[in-house]
């Protein structure tokens, strides 16, 4: 059986869920408890990635920088990654991020504009870092083998030789991924990893699924703290992968007591925090192809211009939005409200 790569988005993704606070002492106390455990990567930053924090999507309560060189200090033994979105990010945060000490850069966006990322994928090869490519909202071009195939060709083209396929969503189910991934695999050598979010409850069996069909790196968060219905739940994952007889290098034990203290360290900091849960809004948002940050923003429009909530996500779903778009909600909503 192959190695199986743990990537832990709990202090990027899960910054998502407590609208960007995670804070200095979150981050040391999560970074020193899952340093010991055996995972491979530890993702750190805004929701949004590095050079995100604004007031239109959200600031973060500490900079980059201090995040960075913070979580660097406290991971001895595991690897520290980035997520950058071009346009969010420019060339000086990646340059900021290669002095804090970054081992992995994953340059991510939207599966429909991979343009957009090579200059900063070309930076990061310039600059001999670790450099991953991240199709978001993937399920805008996976729906056709050809035009998926495209795509993966495009980043292995300029060098990428590491794809991690991002189910922004939550709209994936298990049958999907084990077609995309044999396919990809059969037709490029390069690694493929899966990034699930829970919205339809698949998020663990889709993570299970990738892994079996050929994929090597797996992101995964603890309690599942992430943004939407939340990502895949890291615990539960390795419970399950266990069961069926695939060896993990990581401590169970020790996954299972981090589960356990992350609410506290929370609650101690004042960080409003719930487990995450599929709600009606979290399945909406993966029925019409939402990026599942958008779901309370549709939700509390739906409600507040008295619209049928699911003739609110089916047309936010038909515009295909992406990260950075959430200021176009309220007036696709409101056109809406006015023509009934």
């Amino acid at each position: 059986m192959k190695k199986l790569i743990i990537s832990d988005v709990t202090l990027r993704d899960g910054n998502h869920a407590v609208n960007h606070m995670i804070n200095s002492n979150v981050i040391k106390k999560y970074c020193e408890f899952i340093d010991i455990t055996g995972v491979n990567i530890v993702e750190v930053g805004h929701g949004n990635g590095i050079g995100a924090s604004s007031l239109t999507i959200g600031r973060s309560v500490i900079s980059d920088e201090k995040a960075l060189r913070l979580a660097r200090t406290n991971l001895k033994n595991t690897k520290l990654s980035i997520h950058s979105i071009p346009g969010f990010s420019r060339n000086d945060d990646l340059k900021l991020a290669i002095d804090c000490g970054v081992d992995i850069f994953r340059i991510g966006t939207n599966s429909t504009e991979i343009d957009t990322t090579y200059s900063q994928i070309e930076f990061c090869k310039k600059n001999n870092v670790e450099t991953w490519g991240v199709l978001m909202m993937a399920h805008l071009v996976f729906d056709k083998k050809k035009s998926y195939l495209e795509k993966v060709k495009l980043l292995n083209d300029i060098g990428i030789k590491t794809i991690i396929i991002m189910d922004s969503a939550g709209i994936f189910l298990p049958d999907d991924l084990l077609e995309i991934i044999k396919e990809i695999k059969k037709k490029f050598k390069i690694k493929i990893g899966f990034h699930g979010h829970n919205n339809l409850g698949t998020a663990v069996w889709n993570s299970v699924v990738a892994y079996l069909a050929g994929a090597e790196i797996i992101d995964l968060s603890i309690k599942g703290f992430g943004a939407g219905a939340g990502n895949t739940q890291m615990d539960v994952f390795l419970t399950v992968i266990e069961k069926l007889g695939i060896k993990s290098k990581v401590k169970l034990s020790k996954i299972y007591s981090i589960a356990k203290k992350f609410p506290k360290i929370l609650k101690k900091e004042k960080i409003k925090y719930t487990n995450p849960f599929s709600e009606p809004k979290n399945i909406m948002s993966a029925n019409y192809g939402l990026f599942s940050g958008f779901a309370s923003k549709v939700d509390y429009y739906s409600d507040k211009f008295k619209l049928d909530d699911i003739e609110a996500f089916k047309a936010i779903g038909k515009k295909k939005l992406v990260a950075g778009q959430e200021d176009l909600i309220f007036n696709i909503l409101y056109n809406l409200k006015n023509t009934k």
